[in-house]
């Protein structure tokens, strides 16, 4: 009796191991079934739609451009030459100053021009005295004139004595005392000239950007000493094909970017080239106006160029256009089904096209997404024009 309740909870607990191993297996096949069921339930709620985005076909301007690259150069230059060669004693500019028309820039020994135009200071004011003595003579001498003819009237003197009261009174003789006092004052000025030229003066208004000379050094007048360069005026010149040079004109408006001066500017085109350099290309000179001074010839300038425009025309997002079996097509949005239509395009500037034919105004086109579609796809425009909530 004793050996039997041992063997009767052996036997107990083998059942209830059974019995979870059987509960466990029918709850895993349970979860399995529930897992195959979701994911069934998955499959067919799958999206079968592709989203995009889309635009509404306008009309507007469109311009085709170029951006080509150059270097500003100032648009006045003014190399600085010494007339008469000597030595400098004085410099009084340096480079990066602002300096004006006929500043002082440098000055050269003046001691032998001084010498001279002591010498012709002197032979001038003796002149100025001869000259108004003998003016004053012969003022006395017109006078002498009327009297001689009237004592000559008389009988009270000869013909010969007329004849000379005539000449001393006559026209020669005041042009011979002009002209005599006219060369002393030509030497003068000569040699006034000639001490003001050895002060070297700035020929324009601007900066200094470069002094190739030195105190004590000769300067000679075949190498300029000094340049200015006016930066109120600036240009870039840059090289167009011959494909683009006619649809381009004087005065037309273009935009320039200097990255070194962080400036974006606009400028007109105020030259074009008539003949094709050895290149093949076109120079055209755009000026720029430069007040204060911040673009710096040597600049390198990117300038944007518009070549064509057309006004009033279908266009569309370039990257709209698909080119598929061998032609240009663009995808509609004609409710939730994506309608492929073939398109004539023109005038392309990289971000728009212009649509010649096979688009009408305010059709919805796809934008993005247009690379997963063909014609009949399923669709869903997620956004409109830029903003959410599209057509279904």
């Amino acid at each position: 009796m004793g050996q039997k309740k041992p063997r009767m909870k052996k036997k107990i607990i083998i059942i209830a191991v059974v019995i979870i191993l059987v509960l466990l297996v029918a709850i895993r096949i349970g979860m399995s079934a529930q897992q195959a069921a979701l994911q069934q339930q998955a499959e067919m709620n799958r999206v079968t739609y592709t989203p995009v985005e889309a635009q509404t076909v306008e009309k507007k301007s469109i311009s085709s451009t170029i951006t080509l690259s150059g270097k500003i150069q100032a648009d006045k230059e003014a190399p600085v030459m010494v007339k008469t060669p000597g030595k400098v004693t004085a410099i009084y500019a340096k480079v990066g100053d602002v300096v004006k028309k006929d500043q002082v820039l440098l000055s050269l020994d003046k001691s032998d021009i001084m010498a001279s135009y002591n010498q012709a200071r002197a032979g001038y004011e003796l002149a100025e005295a001869a000259y108004k003595t003998n003016m004053d003579n012969y003022q006395k001498s017109v006078e002498n004139l009327e009297r001689a003819k009237q004592l000559y009237e008389a009988g009270a003197i000869s013909k010969l004595e007329l004849e000379q009261a005539e000449m001393a009174a006559s026209e020669n003789v005041r042009q011979t005392f002009e002209s005599q006092f006219a060369q002393a004052k030509v030497a003068l000025d000569m040699a006034q000239k000639a001490l003001d030229d050895m002060d070297i003066k700035s020929p324009i208004n601007g900066i200094v950007t470069a002094v190739d000379t030195s105190e004590g050094t000769f300067a000679v007048n075949t190498m300029p000493v000094v340049k200015v360069v006016d930066l109120s005026q600036v240009y870039v010149t840059v090289n167009v094909s011959e494909n683009e040079i006619n649809n381009l004109k004087a005065g037309q408006e273009v935009e320039v970017n200097v990255p070194a001066a962080s400036m974006e500017l606009k400028g007109r085109i105020d030259s074009l080239s008539l003949a094709a350099n050895m290149q093949g290309q076109y120079t055209l000179k755009v000026n720029l106006d430069n007040k204060d001074g911040v673009l710096k010839p040597g600049m390198f300038a990117n300038v944007s160029l518009s070549t064509a425009t057309r006004d009033n025309v279908l266009t569309v997002p370039t990257d709209a256009v698909v080119y598929h079996g061998g032609r240009y097509v663009v995808y509609v949005a004609e409710g939730s089904t994506a309608v492929e239509k073939v398109v004539e395009t023109g005038l392309d500037n990289g971000q728009e096209t212009e649509i010649i034919s096979g688009l009408q105004e305010d059709e919805i086109i796809i934008i993005k997404g247009q690379d997963f579609v063909k014609d009949g796809s399923e669709i869903k425009v997620v956004t409109l024009d830029q903003t959410g909530g599209g057509a279904e």
